[in-house]
C-alpha cells in the first residue's frame, strides 16, 4: 500500500531517528524472522491428533472428506494424500509443512471453534485447528465445512505454484494475455499462444516425446444479464461453441466437446468468490468428437465491473499416462493468479507479513 509522505523539520527527524534505532537494538522481539519456504509435495496434508481419535469416528470422517476422490477426474483420485501424525510425535521438523491440520477434543470446552492460521512456521502455509467438546462435534465439524476447507488448502496451493511461475514467466503469452485483455497471470514457461481471435486466446503446454497437453483458454463478451450470462446451460453451450470454433482434434472435422448425456457427467457448477469477483466455477469432462480423447476441465465465468465485459477462463489437461488432479492444480494456479491491475512489487518479507492471518470462529452450522 502506498503511504503517505509527512515533512519532519530536522530536529524532530534526528530524534526519530536516534529513538528508532534504539528501539531495535534494544528489542529483538520487534524483528520478524524470515519464514522458511514450505514443505511437503502437492496435495499432502499433515492431520494432528491422538491416536485414539484418529482410531475412532474422527479418524474415519476425515478420510472420508479429505480423501474423497477430487470430482470430475477419469480416474479416482484423493483431494488430499493424508498423512497422519501423533500428536507426541509432532515436532519442529514437521512445522514448516504447508497444510496442517490441528483435531483437539477437550471436554471442558462449551462449544466447538475452527481457528485458521496462516503462514505461521513457513510460507505459504495453512495451520486448521478443531477444537470440540466431543469426538461428535469434531466430525460435524469436518462434514459440515469440507468445501471451506478444500478451498483454503487450495488457495495456498495455488499460491505456492504462482509464485513458482512468477520465477519463470513466459514473456510473450504473458504479453499476448495482457494486451489483449488487460489481465496479469503468471504463465510460465512452456505456454505458448496455440490460436489467438478476436477476444480469444488459447494457451498450450504440450510434451515433444509423449501425449500430454495443459491449456488456459481465455474470451470475453458484452455482459448483457445476469438471468443469462451465469445460466449453467448457457455456460455450458458457449463454451462448446467456442471449442468447436477454436479446438480442432487431430482429425478432419473432429473437434473439442463436452460429455453430455448421462447426469453423473454433467458438469458440477458452483458460485464461489473469485479473486473478489462474484463467479460461477464449473467442472466437467471433455472429449474430443470424432476421436478417442478426453480429461477434465475447469471453467470460471465472472464480470469485470470496470469495463461491463464477460469473463470466462477455462483450463484442461490431457495426459492418459498420469494422474491428473496436480496437473490440473497446476492450471487452476494460472487461473487463479489474474489480476486486472498491477499491484506494486514487493518484497518476499512483505509478502508473508501481508498474507499472514488468523481467523477463529465457533462453528455455527454444526450447532442446532
Amino acid at each position: 500500500m502506498k503511504t503517505q509522505k509527512r515533512l519532519l523539520n530536522k530536529p524532530l527527524f534526528f530524534l526519530f531517528i536516534t529513538l528508532f534505532f534504539f528501539l531495535v537494538t534494544s528489542c529483538t522481539t520487534v524483528e520478524r524472522p524470515t519464514k522458511p519456504s514450505a514443505s511437503g509435495r502437492a496435495g499432502e496434508l499433515l492431520v494432528i491428533t491422538e491416536q485414539y481419535l484418529w482410531d475412532g469416528r474422527v479418524g474415519e470422517a476425515f478420510n472420508n472428506v479429505f480423501r474423497a476422490p477430487v470430482p470430475m477426474l477419469p480416474q479416482a483420485e484423493p483431494m488430499f494424500n493424508v498423512i497422519f501424525v501423533p500428536r507426541r510425535d509432532f515436532s519442529k521438523i514437521l512445522e514448516t509443512h504447508r497444510h496442517i491440520f490441528f483435531i483437539e477434543v477437550d471436554e471442558t470446552m462449551s462449544s466447538p471453534t475452527i481457528e485458521f492460521s496462516r503462514d505461521v512456521w513457513s510460507y505459504p502455509q495453512l495451520v486448521v485447528r478443531v477444537k470440540a467438546p466431543d469426538q461428535d462435534a469434531v466430525v460435524r465439524i469436518i462434514n459440515n465445512n469440507a468445501e471451506t476447507f478444500y478451498d483454503r488448502y487450495l488457495a495456498v496451493e495455488y499460491l505456492r505454484l504462482e509464485n513458482a511461475y512468477r520465477r519463470m514467466i513466459q514473456s510473450s503469452s504473458h504479453r499476448a494475455v495482457k494486451d489483449m485483455f488487460g489481465l496479469d497471470m503468471a504463465i510460465p514457461e512452456g505456454y505458448f499462444v496455440a490460436v489467438e481471435a478476436d477476444n480469444f486466446i488459447w494457451l498450450r503446454k504440450t510434451a515433444t516425446r509423449e501425449e500430454f497437453d495443459q491449456s488456459v483458454m481465455i474470451w470475453t463478451m458484452d455482459y448483457t444479464d445476469p438471468a443469462v450470462d451465469f445460466d449453467e446451460d448457457v455456460i455450458w453451450a458457449r463454451r462448446d461453441s467456442i471449442t468447436r470454433q477454436y479446438v480442432p482434434g487431430q482429425f478432419p472435422g473432429s473437434y473439442m466437446t463436452t460429455y453430455r448425456g448421462e447426469m453423473k457427467l454433467r458438469p458440477l457448477f458452483r458460485e464461489i468468490d473469485f479473486n473478489d469477483k462474484y463467479a460461477i466455477e464449473a467442472r466437467s469432462l471433455w472429449r474430443v468428437q470424432g476421436d478417442f480423447m478426453g480429461g477434465p476441465l475447469v471453467t470460471y465465468t465472472f464480470v469485470d465491473e470496470n469495463t461491463n465485459r464477460l469473463f470466462m477462463i477455462d483450463g484442461w489437461v490431457f495426459a492418459p499416462k498420469y494422474d491428473k488432479r496436480d496437473y490440473m492444480r497446476q492450471v487452476e494456479a494460472i487461473i487463479w493468479s489474474l489480476s486486472f491491475e498491477k499491484e506494486e512489487e514487493v518484497s518476499e518479507d512483505e509478502a508473508v507479513a501481508s498474507s499472514s492471518d488468523t481467523f477463529k470462529t465457533a462453528d455455527s452450522r454444526v450447532e442446532s
